[in-house]
C-alpha cells in the first residue's frame, strides 16, 4: 500500500470465520515515485475470498474527490523550487522527516536550482541515512547531513557567512514544534536570520490538533514579521479522499466497517459514504471510541 512512510501496507488476520482487514493510513496512489503500487489485485481475492470486518482510517473521508498523487506533489515542489531561481535571497524548505519520497524529490529539486541540498534535524539524518542504506535513495555527492545542534549551528553559522543563495536547507519543524530548526531559526537562535525576501516552503499540511494549529500559526507569524515570503501547502496527503474510500469499499465488501484514525466529525463522514454503499448504521457500520469492544 502507499502512503507518506514507503513500504506501507495493510493486515489481514485471517479466521475461520473469515478475515479481519485493517487498512489505516494509505491512499490508493498508482502511480508513486518510490516503492510499488497498491496490490489491487491481492486487494480483490481479499473482498472476493470475504471480509468479516474492515477497519479504515477516516481522516480525509469528508474531503471531496481523491487524493492526488506523489508524482503530482512532485511536480508542486518543483515548480514552486524552480520559481525561486530568479533571486538570491534564501530559500528554506520543510517537510515530514519520514516522507522520504517528497525528500527525494526536493534533493533532485535543489540539484536543477544549482544549491547545495542540506539536510537538517535529528530525525532528518536518521530517516534519509536508514532510506539510502536501503536503496530507496541516492544522495548526490555534494548532499550535506547535520543532525545534531552543534553541527546543525556550525552549518547555519557558515551559511550566515558565505552566503544563502548556494544552499537549499531541508530543516524539521513544520508543524511549528518547539526546538525544531526553524523554529528555532524564527526564534532568533541560531545565526542564520530571516531577511525581507527569503522564501520559506511548508511541504506539509497543518495537522488538524489545537495545539499543532497554533504553533504552526505563532511559527508563520513570526517569519512573516522578518520578512519572509511564505509558501503554504505546496503538499499532497498521505491519506485516502471520499472517492477513494468508495473505491475501496466496493473492492473489499465488507460485512462490517468500523472507521478509525479520526475524530468524531471524520468517523460520521464515513458513516454517511458507507451507508452510501449499503451499509447500516449501528448494524453494519459502527462508529467506536477508544477502549470499546465489538463482538461480532
Amino acid at each position: 500500500m502507499q502512503h507518506s512512510i514507503v513500504d506501507s501496507s495493510f493486515a489481514a488476520i485471517h479466521t475461520p470465520a473469515g478475515a479481519i482487514l485493517y487498512a489505516s493510513d494509505f491512499k490508493l496512489d498508482r502511480t508513486p515515485t518510490i516503492g510499488e503500487a497498491p496490490d489491487f489485485t491481492r486487494l480483490k481475492k481479499l473482498g472476493n475470498d470475504g471480509v468479516v470486518a474492515m477497519i479504515t482510517e477516516s481522516t480525509n473521508s469528508g474531503l471531496s474527490g481523491k487524493t492526488p498523487s506523489e508524482k503530482i506533489a512532485k511536480d508542486l515542489v518543483c515548480d514552486v523550487l524552480l520559481g525561486t531561481e530568479e533571486t538570491e535571497s534564501g530559500v528554506i524548505i520543510t517537510t515530514f522527516s519520514s516522507h522520504v519520497a517528497r525528500i527525494n524529490a526536493i534533493i533532485q529539486a535543489a540539484q536543477e536550482m544549482d544549491r547545495i541540498p542540506v539536510l537538517l534535524g535529528r530525525s532528518m539524518e536518521r530517516y534519509l541515512s536508514i532510506a539510502q542504506k536501503l536503496g530507496y535513495i541516492k544522495f548526490p555527492e555534494n548532499l550535506e547531513i547535520y543532525g545534531n545542534r552543534n553541527s546543525v549551528d556550525k552549518f547555519l553559522k557558515r551559511v550566515s557567512q558565505e552566503g544563502k543563495k548556494e544552499y537549499l536547507p531541508i530543516v524539521t519543524g513544520h508543524q511549528g514544534e518547539p526546538n525544531s530548526i526553524l523554529t528555532r531559526i524564527a526564534d532568533g537562535e541560531t545565526q542564520f536570520r530571516i531577511k525581507p525576501g527569503d522564501k520559506v516552503i511548508f511541504s506539509a499540511n497543518t495537522i488538524p490538533t489545537p495545539t499543532t494549529i497554533a504553533n504552526r500559526y505563532a511559527l508563520e507569524t513570526k517569519l512573516k514579521m522578518a520578512g519572509a515570503r511564505i509558501y503554504e501547502n505546496v503538499h499532497v496527503s498521505g491519506h485516502a479522499s471520499r472517492e477513494d474510500h468508495w473505491e475501496l469499499i466496493r473492492m473489499i465488501s465488507p460485512e462490517q466497517v468500523i472507521p478509525s484514525h479520526g475524530n468524531m466529525t471524520m468517523h460520521s463522514s464515513y458513516v454517511e459514504l458507507a451507508e452510501d454503499a449499503g451499509y447500516v448504521f449501528g448494524d453494519t457500520v459502527h462508529i467506536m471510541r477508544n477502549g470499546e469492544e465489538l463482538v461480532l
